[in-house]
């Protein structure tokens, strides 16, 4: 599992189904993966292993494979998600890609243990998966042909091979997650312990990408791409999960009062499109503003809402009605913690908050503004 924890982008790719508030979704990568994975069994693996059936049967036998190998992925994601879901964390996604999956947390668990069991869930729903079909093969041997039996027999392997290779300890694969809280255990600190885990998960990275070059010399073109892509892709994750958690650390203790914007600039909600552009947007270069009529603020609205109508439309459209309505997930107080308002940013998938005082308007946060001073705050530490 390769775990995003903050990202506030907005969802991508195609939505499979939602649960538990848990959208499932493809990112238009998978299905090139899909592809492959369904060439190299239908065309590769079962006929050279299992000869005698006709291409069809091949066909059928590889894309059962292929749809259940992933459908354990999803499970072994959703298994990370229900226990974070269970801990008190909020999961907004999890998106199958090239790689595999990502189950996106919102924040990072409070406490070495909780970080133990969300880490430790996935491996073993691997095993678990593996077990049961190895026993669906032992118990179903009589009655299914044997291209079936061998469907069942490749899903075992599979599963302990994910389940195994989830366990190297690496940040961030559940291995290293693993290493990570009993790191943070033993120290107490959460920093030092990401550090150790990432470094290994960069040295594992290392190692992949050294092996898919010798395989690429010893002829084996396509392993050896994706050895080199797979250790690309774990080196970039391990060095960004260490910086996010530098992030959050660093940002403890200051609160949205020391950095909000007071002095906000507002729109009224009967401003029409047109001069939201020309009398806002292009004026001051913010890509938002909250609306407010009588001192109280109505929503937000942003260069995005604009985007959606017809540039025909925007003279006789007013700001309300494309606005977003305010609620209390865009909502923070004064006192919150700068990290406490990044995740509620990262949940909402937002990139502005309101601060309210006494129900009034205080100030604004702005993703721009956060990102810039926490590249001020590196530097300064450096």
């Amino acid at each position: 599992m390769a775990s995003e924890r903050s990202s506030s982008a907005p969802p991508q790719g195609l939505t499979l189904f939602r649960l538990a508030g848990i959208r499932v979704a493809l990112d238009f990568s998978w299905f090139i993966v899909f592809a492959l994975v369904l060439l190299a069994l239908s065309a590769g693996y079962f006929p050279r292993n299992y000869p005698g059936y006709d291409q069809t049967a091949y066909w059928l036998a590889g894309l059962v494979a292929t749809l259940l190998f992933f459908a354990s992925v999803v499970a072994h994601e959703i298994s990370h998600s229900l226990m974070a879901i269970r801990s008190g964390i909020h999961i907004p996604e999890i998106t199958l890609f090239i790689f595999g999956g990502v189950a996106r947390l919102s924040e990072e668990p409070k406490d070495p243990k909780t970080e133990l069991k969300i880490a430790v869930v996935g491996p073993l729903c691997s095993f678990a998966l593996a077990a049961l079909f190895w026993t669906l093969r032992v118990f179903l041997g009589g009655w299914l042909p044997d291209l079936f039996i061998a469907v069942l027999r490749y899903l075992a392997f599979i599963n302990v091979a994910l389940g195994i290779f989830n366990l190297v300890p690496g940040f961030p694969l559940d291995g290293g997650r693993i290493l990570r809280a009993l790191w943070w255990w033993r120290t107490g600190s959460l920093t030092r312990a990401t550090k150790v885990a990432a470094d290994l998960g960069k040295g594992f990275a290392v190692a992949l990408m050294v092996l898919g070059a010798l395989q690429i010399f010893a002829g084996a073109l396509i392993n050896g791409v994706w050895f080199l892509f797979i250790g690309l892709f774990l080196r970039g994750m391990s060095q960004r999960g260490y910086e996010e958690v530098v992030i959050r650390q660093s940002l403890e203790g200051v609160t949205v009062r020391e950095v909000m914007i007071r002095e906000v600039v507002s729109a009224p909600p009967d401003l029409t499109l047109d001069d939201l552009v020309h009398d806002y947007i292009l004026r001051y270069a913010y890509r938002g503003f909250p609306v407010v009529a009588g001192g109280r603020v109505l929503g937000l609205v942003s260069l995005l809402d604009v985007q959606r109508v017809p540039r025909e439309a925007h003279a006789a459209t007013p700001v309300e009605s494309v606005m977003t309505p305010l609620h209390d997930s865009l909502v923070v107080s004064p006192g919150a913690s700068l990290a406490e308002a990044l995740v509620q940013m990262a949940q909402e998938e937002a990139d502005r908050l309101v601060v309210l005082e006494d129900g009034r308007l205080a100030g604004l946060i702005t993703k721009s503004g956060l990102l810039r001073l926490i590249q001020i705050k590196q530097v300064l530490d450096t």
